[in-house]
Order: C-alpha cells, then structure tokens, then sequence
C-alpha cells in the first residue's frame, strides 16, 4: 500500500507499547519520537541507577533469606531461596513500570480536566488510569499552575495526536495539551530556559504547547521532544511559526524538594531543538540501515556455512 503523503490519514498504534505508529492505508512504520530520541540521546546515568537499585533488592532478598534460616544458617537452603527469589523481574523494571503507571494515571487525571474546560464529554478509562492518591495531587498541582497562567486549551490540542510524513522526520508522537495563555502570568508562573527581553503588551495571549512530566528532573531529551512536537504542528498548519512551550514537571514522591517545576521555552529556541531532533533522527536512520545491514550479512554467512558443509 502507498505511504505517500495524505494529510487525512492518522498514525495509530498497533498496540499501547508499540514503539512505532502505523498510518491509515499504510504499513510502514513510523517511529515515536520518544523512541528516536531515546535512541539518539544516550541516559548512561541509568545504568548506574539500575545497577544500584538492583544491588539493594538483592540485599534485602539475602537478608530476608537469612533472617528464615537462623537457626540453621546451610548455605545451599539459602542459595535456593536467594535464586527463587531473584527469579522474578528486575528491581529496576518494576520502578519503572510503576513510574509509567503513575505517569499514565497523572495524564488521565490532566486530560480529563481540560476535556471539561474544554465542554468535551469524558473519555472511558482503562484500568491502568486509576489514579492513586500521589497522581491526584501531582494533577491538582498541575492544574493550580493551569489556572495561574489563564490557560485555555484548544478542543483539538488534548492529546494531540502529531506526525511528519517528511522523509527526513517520518515520525509521530502525541502532545499533552496545546491551546493559549495570558503571557505575563505564564512568565510570572515559569522559569526560563534562555532569558530573553520580554517586549510584549500587558494582558497579551500567546499560544502555547505544554508537555506534562513525571520524571525526577528535566532533561534535554524533553526539550528536543517539545521541539519535535512544534515541528510536526507548523508542518501540518497548525501554527504558522514556533510558538512558546512549556515542560511542566510534577513530582510523583513526597520527599521530592521540588513539586512542581515549569520550563518556558521561547519560540526563538526552536531552531536549536527542533534542529536537534532533525539531526538524532538521521542517527536513528543510521543506525536502523546498519542494523538491517549485519542482519543481512549475518543471514549470509550462515546460509554459506550451510551450504558448504
């Protein structure tokens, strides 16, 4: 089937954890842009956090499994419980999937509130988007900061689903929310990614594209993100130039010292990542044709070992 560009087609997935869209009439995949990105911005910090998280698990299994045998401390008995034990996931994939879990959780909450602001009816919720006591009150931080700035979301933009057909990009992704605020609060409420002289009159709307985020901080792989998203809206006519964005960070812990935390991206900004995510999905491309390259040349080798015994 043709993969030509049709503005009336829509990525979708084929299952919630597909690492790629499929458009409508098409089967060629097409990449989220959190999967390009990840792949072309490397996160060596969690490997170091894995390895730690792990260690401590282990620990406390070997604990527990001595503190059953003490009166009888026979090294194999423990060995045997220690490995029936560690058989299952690893302590660093059962954090993470919690963490998407609460991330999921504070999306549904968000999104739901701006379909009400918006006079959009409910949408049905999967059981995974129940939300638990922290993503209630990581949402209601959010929307506190949402009043703040006088935000009014665009019906179109919750959860806007976005993509590039351009050969170059040929990826898609979903935004949190797109819509307008009043832009003196929306400065007053955020921090600045770059300082930049604010010449503006007073009670100005600005459009402006917010990304919610439960991670621990903000990271540049964020910042290329929001630049992919305005990417694909001005490629789709959604916005005729780069508009203000917003990473808006909530936090997910009680312990976190800072509960919410709002990084204001200046349309100015967009060349530099927007350019960046431009220059990782090249890598992506790269990387992906060298892959299918061994993968050939393994099938090869091993079709001329069969052939010659």
């Amino acid at each position: 089937m043709s993969d030509k560009p049709n503005r009336t087609r829509r990525p979708e997935l084929p299952h919630p954890d597909a690492d790629f869209y499929v458009l409508e009439g098409g089967r060629r995949p097409m990449p989220r842009t959190t999967t390009v990105i990840d792949r072309g911005i490397g996160k060596p910090f969690l490997t170091t956090w894995a390895a730690r998280l792990e260690r401590e698990a282990v620990l406390e299994d070997v604990r527990v499994a001595l503190a059953n045998h003490v009166d009888e401390v026979r090294a194999k008995a423990v060995l045997r419980e220690l490995r029936e034990r560690l058989d299952r996931d690893l302590a660093c994939e059962i954090q993470k999937q919690q963490a998407a879990d609460f991330g999921t959780a504070t999306h549904a909450l968000l999104e739901d509130h701006l379909r009400s602001r918006a006079g959009l009816p409910e949408r049905e919720r999967t059981d995974a988007e129940n939300a638990p006591p922290m993503a209630e009150r990581a949402a209601a931080r959010a929307i506190e900061w949402l009043d703040a700035i006088a935000f009014e979301p665009d019906p179109a933009g919750i959860e806007e689903r976005l993509w590039s057909e351009d050969e170059r990009l040929w990826s898609a992704g979903t935004a949190d929310a797109f819509g307008t605020a009043d832009l003196d609060r929306l400065l007053a409420s955020s921090n600045w990614n770059r300082k930049y002289e604010a010449g503006h009159a007073p009670g100005e709307r600005v459009p402006l594209l917010v990304d919610w985020k439960t991670s621990k901080s903000i990271g540049v792989s964020h910042k290329v993100q929001i630049g992919a998203y305005l990417t694909y809206l001005v490629e789709r006519g959604r916005l005729e130039a780069p508009c203000h964005a917003c990473i808006l960070r909530v936090a997910k812990t009680e312990d976190d010292p800072v509960p919410l935390e709002a990084l204001l991206i200046h349309p100015d900004e967009f060349p530099r990542y927007g350019g960046a995510f431009r220059f990782i999905r090249r890598i992506f491309n790269f990387l992906a044709q060298e892959e299918e390259l061994e993968r050939s040349q393994w099938r090869a080798r091993r079709r001329a070992a069969g052939a010659g015994r």
